[in-house]
Order: structure tokens, then C-alpha cells, then sequence
């Protein structure tokens, strides 16, 4: 048996969370976020280089042991301060073509057909499109293309080979860390560059090293939908205290952007999470004292002093939303002025911009079922949707005549893609990761059916 299935069998009996070394990497991965933020904070370019160095050799390494995805999971966070200086490119997409080019060696040079037609067939429309429109060929344009081809070497079975609960683990510290710590060094000159604090009226917004509070807050619902899953199926009860914890802390970093659409997402994932919760073959008292307990503590939690503040902000930007266009600032009159482009622009609906960056009038449409189209065309878009879906299929692995939950899968997707209908994902490495890990925790879902373990 795998290593890492073998680690998370004994982890379960023994109440540790992680194998001896997935602790390690996830050490190596604080290390190096705190080497990170020193560096930036002195603001010297030769030490930053020298430990952005570091991160891709560490990177390098977690890959050399099947932690690569643990890896991209802690620092997907992080990806905007992990840059020589503001503007240049951030060296976490490097890491990521890195890793990706690791695996394709160890799997000696092997690839799926689906990955060569995909990419093929995207580079050949998104060409057209491009000669077509007088656009240009960028080097994110290159990087997108070259990891549709190569990315499915790195999550390749990889719903069968990591465990859920590291990879959450992983995922989460890295939000909360890098969530945390960018409140406390917001004061140094040389850092706050990369920190971005919203201030009006009496609304502050923060998104940790994120200049999109939508975007930072896209990334704690997608872990969330993961958490609860694991709490779900967790019974040994220290780890279900330490994942309630885990509940509590990205829910607070989430408040802290003051986003509409978190708190929307989040609604809508705890009203998907307690039918999975209280499943017919799961209503032990150990499940009804778990909802209880998560609801008192809710009330106790939520009602403190450090969130009344935040809850005040989010009440103050609801109250200004009168209409359905102040409830999604705008968004309502971006997605009609995008739809009126394609039905008048037939060229464009049909081929796209060619994967450039490019909006509308100047103005992102802020959804990313509607810039794939203006991407890609009603053309190129089949093949992109073809590539995630065997991807993601490729990630989950095969479980023979097992099905998956549909109302598991339900919730792991509001977490995931719900507010992908808010934002423009698509230039992101979030579009590559955030589907996969969604994947792993499908699978694991089938992994470790909770009637297989005994209430404790």
C-alpha cells in the first residue's frame, strides 16, 4: 500500500492529523513563509532572491517525496508576496511549471492523449483568435498553455494517493498564516506594498497578500467545503476539536474581507453540510452532539468582541444594497454589458479574445463561465471544459461501481465554484488547483465512509 494511504490509516488510531513526514514538509512550508516575509520586510533584492531560491529548491524537493500538491495548496495564499518586487512575476508560477516539469520526468516523459488534443486544439483556436484580434503572444499566455498540457501529470491519481486530511491541513495553515501575519506586518514599509487595505465610510477590508478580497475569500470557502467534509467523517474527538478550530479561524479570516459573496457562499455551504451531516445512516448521538455543539459554538463564538466589529461591516455593506445591482456592486450590468457584446460581436462569441488579457471597455466581466466564452469562444470553450473534466476525473481516480455523494459533491462545489460566478479565475492557478482539490475531497468521501469507523 502507498505510503501516504498507509500514514493516514495509522494517523486515524493514533489521533495525529499527518504522517512524521508530511509534518516535516508542513514545517519546511511555515519556515519558508516566515523566511518570506523577513525578506521582505528588509527589502533587500538579493536576499529575497536567495530565498525565493529556497522555495523553488523546497518546492523541488516536496515533489521528489509526492508532497508537491501539499505544497501548491500552503502557498497558493502566499503566491503574490512570493515576488522579487511588485509587478515582476510571481516565482509561485514558476514553482508550479517547476513541479509540473519534475513530474513529467518521473513519469519518463509519459502523457495522456486527452492532455496533447486539449492543449493542442486550445493553442490552435486561441492563435486564430489571436491573429484574428491583432493580439500578441504574452508569457502568461505561454504558462497557460503549457501547464494544460503538463498539469494532469501532477494530480494523476492523486484522489487515491494523498490523504484529504493533510492536504486540508496544508491548505488551511496556509490561509490562516499568511491571513494572520499580513495583519501584523502591515506596518512595515517595504511589505505593506503587497498587503491591500480597503477604507470607507466605516468598512475596512483586508485580504491578506491578496489585492482582491473576492479572490482571498474564494480561497477560504474552497477549503471551508473541505473542513466541514473532514468534520463530517472525523470521530476521533481531539481531531474534530482541532478541525472546529480550523472552522472558527477561516471563518474569521473570511470576515475580515468584508465580502458579500463569502458570506453569501459560506451560508449556502453550512445549509449543504448539515443534510450531509445527518445523513439516514449517520444520526448517532455522536452526530446530533457534533451539529449541537458546532451551533453553540457558533452563537458563543460569533457573538464575541473579535467578531462583532467584523460583523458590523458586513451588516453596514448589505444595508447599502438596495437593488440586485448594489447586492452584486455592479456585477448585474457587467454580465448584460458582456451577453450584448456577443449577441452584436459574432466573432467574438465564436473565437474568443484568444486567452489575452483583455477586458471589455476596460471593464472585467466578474464571472468566469462569461470570460471563458469572451476567452475562448463557443469553440475553444468545449476543449478547456473537456481538459478540466478529465482532469479532475484523472484526480479522483477510479472506485470500480462506487458513486460519489451527490449532495457531498454538491457542497464541495458551492465551496469551490460558487464564487467563481463573482470573480475572473481563468488567468489564476487557482483554475488549475482549487478543481483538484475538490477531486481528492470527493474521493476521500469515498475513502472513509463513516459507518466503517466506530463512534469514540
Amino acid at each position: 500500500m502507498n505510503d501516504a494511504l498507509t500514514g493516514n490509516t495509522l494517523n486515524i488510531k493514533s489521533g495525529a492529523v499527518v504522517s512524521r513526514r508530511e509534518g516535516t514538509a508542513l514545517a519546511g512550508c511555515l519556515a519558508v513563509s516566515v523566511a518570506v516575509c523577513v525578506a521582505q520586510i528588509i527589502g533587500n533584492r538579493v536576499l529575497i532572491f536567495a530565498v525565493l531560491a529556497g522555495f523553488l529548491a523546497f518546492a523541488a524537493w516536496a515533489c521528489m517525496r509526492d508532497m508537491a500538491f501539499h505544497t501548491l495548496l500552503y502557498f497558493l495564499p502566499w503566491s503574490p508576496l512570493l515576488r522579487l518586487y511588485r509587478g515582476s512575476i510571481s516565482f509561485f508560477t514558476i514553482g508550479v511549471l517547476a513541479i509540473c516539469l519534475i513530474c513529467l520526468l518521473k513519469k519518463r516523459l509519459s502523457m495522456s492523449l486527452y492532455q496533447i488534443i486539449t492543449a493542442s486544439s486550445v493553442l490552435l483556436i486561441t492563435l486564430v483568435a489571436k491573429t484574428l484580434n491583432g493580439h500578441h503572444i504574452s508569457n502568461e499566455y505561454i504558462y497557460f498553455i503549457a501547464v494544460l498540457l503538463l498539469f494532469p501529470c501532477v494530480v494523476r491519481g492523486c484522489g487515491r494517493r494523498l490523504s484529504f486530511d493533510a492536504l486540508t491541513l496544508f491548505f488551511s495553515c496556509g490561509i490562516i498564516v499568511a491571513a494572520l501575519s499580513a495583519r501584523q506586518v502591515i506596518g512595515f514599509q517595504n511589505i505593506s506594498q503587497y498587503i491591500r487595505v480597503d477604507s470607507y465610510l466605516k468598512i475596512t477590508r483586508l485580504s491578506g497578500y491578496y489585492s482582491d478580497p473576492n479572490f482571498y475569500s474564494a480561497q477560504i470557502t474552497a477549503c471551508l467545503a473541505g473542513v466541514l467534509l473532514i468534520l463530517c467523517r472525523e470521530k476521533e474527538r481531539m481531531r474534530r476539536l482541532l478541525w472546529a478550530v480550523v472552522t472558527v479561524l477561516l471563518i474569521y479570516c473570511g470576515l475580515l474581507s468584508a465580502s458579500k459573496s463569502f458570506v453569501l457562499v459560506t451560508a449556502c455551504l453550512f445549509f449543504a453540510w448539515i443534510p450531509v451531516l445527518m445523513e439516514k445512516r449517520n444520526r448517532g448521538s455522536g452526530r446530533v452532539r457534533l451539529l449541537v455543539g458546532v451551533l453553540c459554538a457558533a452563537v458563543v463564538v460569533l457573538s464575541s468582541s473579535a467578531f462583532k466589529q467584523l460583523w458590523a461591516i458586513i451588516d453596514t455593506r448589505f444595508a447599502y444594497a438596495s437593488n440586485l445591482s448594489e447586492l452584486t456592486t455592479g456585477r448585474t450590468e457587467l454580465w448584460l454589458s458582456y451577453l450584448r457584446e456577443f449577441r452584436s460581436n459574432w466573432l467574438l462569441t465564436l473565437l474568443g479574445e484568444g486567452y489575452t488579457s483583455v477586458t471589455l471597455n476596460g471593464k472585467a466581466s466578474h464571472n468566469t463561465i462569461i470570460q471563458a466564452v469572451y476567452q475562448f469562444g463557443i469553440v475553444g470553450l468545449p476543449f478547456v471544459a473537456a481538459w478540466l473534466w478529465r482532469t479532475v476525473r484523472d484526480a479522483f481516480g477510479f472506485y470500480g461501481s462506487a458513486k460519489p455523494d451527490l449532495r457531498i459533491a454538491a457542497m464541495l462545489c458551492i465551496g469551490v465554484a460558487m464564487p467563481w460566478m463573482g470573480i475572473d479565475l481563468l488567468f489564476f492557478d487557482e483554475f488549475f488547483i482549487l478543481p483538484v482539490y475538490a477531486a481528492v475531497g470527493l474521493a476521500y468521501s469515498l475513502d472513509i465512509p463513516s459507518a466503517d469507523v466506530a463512534e469514540k
